[in-house]
């Protein structure tokens, strides 16, 4: 059994904490009790995160922030 390590990142708004999700042009913010089995946008470095969210949303008034997540996967 192996086990692999890798570091992603996802968006959240500073005020409320609401998570980055959706899949294709359909994304939208959720707060974490309420993402159930929505696809949570995850990206392979914080600027990555930051320029996807940017070409996303364009101009905005949301405040953000990338955070670390683990993923643990075992084979």
């Amino acid at each position: 059994m192996k086990l692999i390590e890798r570091t992603r990142w996802i968006i959240r708004q500073k005020d409320t904490g609401a998570i980055f999700c959706g899949l294709a042009r359909q994304f939208h913010f959720r707060n974490a009790s309420e993402i159930g089995d929505a696809a949570i946008k995850t990206y392979r470095s914080k600027g990555q995160a930051l320029a996807a969210f940017d070409r996303s949303w364009g101009d905005t008034d949301f405040e953000i922030e990338a955070v670390k997540v683990i993923e643990s996967l075992e084979m």
